[in-house]
């Protein structure tokens, strides 16, 4: 399997002196649903503008599909890309039938199997200013497919929509990203984690963490969650008396270890000895909100 994206010590910084990026190092490879996660002002949009080729990196390099951008190969590697902007550039005055054809006609292909994925059928012939949010997400994203690329950039998809909107959108997306090497782009943790199965965390125009979500969770200290017979005071007063971080939750407590496996029985014996019934013990992985608080506290939310 080969890398589909990389970004080696990649600096960009704008004529009016904006840093966009600073040495922003991340991969992508072939056949992965990827996320670049970050608020506003992270890098995603620069990194994105990059790929595509309409601008220049100020140091370090970019390769897409094996071709540096700027490069001899690069017009033909960007016609294996599609793109999905945050903002659809609708043409008022076409019907979604009129867009997707003249989408489908730029690549020489015919646009049927992406009308059929994304459900367009019953809305050829409305107009595109008269298509609700959700519909013209939808029709971008028909637009990207419909020369079957081999790398799908999508630039916050589900941005500034409302909860069901979004949720309905996500299926779309889901089934857009099938079989394909993906990029999205967005400022959402739950998208993120619905949609992704690698992460590159970004802030201020540097990647923070990268990885899969699981691997990033397991760089955080994971807690034992206890429940227990009678007032729950006891077992919180018991576990600071061991010296214990306690953190209450409904039903139960959280309680900060190193080693669950290690530390479980020990923990369950000096409880039981002090006629605490533990009646519960489960190990809860570290989220990864608590392993980056800084740099996910910015994130805005779709749902």
């Amino acid at each position: 399997m080969g890398t589909a994206i990389a970004f080696r010590t990649v600096s960009k910084r704008y004529r009016d002196g904006t840093q966009a990026l600073a040495d922003a190092t991340w991969t992508v490879e072939e056949g992965v649903a990827a996320c670049l996660l970050g608020p506003r002002g992270a890098g995603k949009t620069t990194s994105i503008r990059l790929i595509e080729g309409v601008i220049r990196p100020t140091g370090g390099s970019v390769h897409v599909l094996g071709a540096a951008i700027g490069s001899q190969d690069f017009p033909y590697v960007r016609q294996r890309v599609g793109v999905v902007p945050q903002t659809t550039g609708m043409y008022a005055d076409l019907t979604a039938d009129e867009y997707i054809s003249m989408a489908a006609r730029l690549h020489g292909v015919q646009p049927q199997a992406a009308i059929e994925t994304m459900g367009l059928a019953e809305h050829l012939h409305t107009r595109m200013l008269l298509l609700p949010a959700g519909l013209q997400r939808r029709l971008a994203l028909a637009a990207a497919l419909v020369a079957d690329p081999d790398l799908l950039i999508l630039d916050d998809p589900t941005y500034g929509l409302d909860t069901v909107t979004a949720q309905n959108l996500r299926h779309y997306v889901r089934e857009a990203m099938r079989d394909r090497t993906t990029l999205l782009c967005t400022q959402s943790l739950a998208e993120a984690e619905a949609l992704a199965d690698h992460v590159v965390l970004m802030r201020a125009g540097r990647v923070v963490a990268e990885g899969t979500l699981t691997e990033l969770r397991r760089r955080a200290r994971p807690r034992l969650r206890l429940a227990a017979r009678g007032e729950p005071q006891a077992l919180v007063g018991e576990l600071e008396g061991m010296e214990r971080k306690v953190e209450a939750t409904e039903g139960g407590v959280l309680v900060d270890v190193s080693d669950p496996q290690a530390e479980a029985p020990e923990l369950l014996r000096r409880l039981l000895e002090a006629g605490i019934e533990v009646y519960e013990c489960s190990t809860v992985p570290a989220s990864i909100e608590e392993l980056f608080p800084e740099e996910l506290a910015t994130l805005e939310e779709v749902e």
